[in-house]
């Protein structure tokens, strides 16, 4: 009964020094963090957020007009490459059907009328685009030269997303990939003697799958 015993606790005690063992090991050795974003990826959509304000002056009167538009894009198609320190998208293209939101203030008036005005456009053909960008951290990334999504400006201004230097962050979820990105822009141009300064905000995710 003894002998019995005694086998019994010393199988115990090996069993708890290879647990303590393992966890050690474990210990010793973290994991490292899951940085795979590199490989070929499908485009599902872009979320974006706008917002552009401007201000003038006329007759010692300050104005102010506001612009934004919230919208999903439609028609998404195209792939895109991840590759350490590169974003190369090919057969883009996407659609945006949104309502954007007017409102215009005057001197001190501070309270805000909303006008809808539909905003709608298509791309007529996909296109190509390359851009670099920096990894800042395990989430962070910037993108010096801008994005590769062509999304519209409600305000007809040319300058786009493409060509905004932009920060945000990268994520991978399973066989998904989100990249999150922000830009603020401050511009001013002159028209018939007055100044108009112009505050343009957006933020964009942009969704993408593993390709098969």
């Amino acid at each position: 009964m003894r002998f019995g015993l005694r086998c019994i606790l010393k199988s115990y005690v090996f069993l708890f020094a290879l647990f303590a063992f393992s966890c050690k090991k474990e210990m010793d050795q973290p994991a490292q963090p899951d940085r795979g974003i590199t490989g070929e990826w499908i485009f599902m959509s872009n979320t974006v957020s706008t917002e552009t304000i401007t201000t003038y002056t006329v007759d010692s009167i300050v104005y102010k007009n506001k612009l934004t538009a919230d919208y999903i894009t439609y028609n998404n198609n195209g792939n895109v490459t991840v590759t350490e320190g590169n974003i190369a998208g090919a057969d883009l293209r996407f659609d945006v059907i949104t309502t954007a939101y007017f409102s215009f203030y005057a001197g001190d008036d501070n309270k805000e009328d909303s006008i809808e005005m539909p905003f709608t456009k298509y791309m007529d053909s996909a296109y190509g685009c390359q851009k670099t960008f920096q990894r800042i951290g395990e989430d962070s990334v910037y993108f010096p030269n801008g994005i590769i999504m062509q999304l519209p400006d409600l305000n007809g201004d040319e300058t786009t997303s493409m060509d905004r230097p932009q920060g945000g962050s990268i994520k991978r979820f399973d066989n998904s990939l989100l990249i999150t990105t922000s830009s603020i822009r401050d511009s001013s141009y002159e028209q018939d003697g007055t100044t108009y300064y112009l505050t343009k905000k957006e933020k964009v995710d942009m969704a993408f799958e593993r390709k098969p």
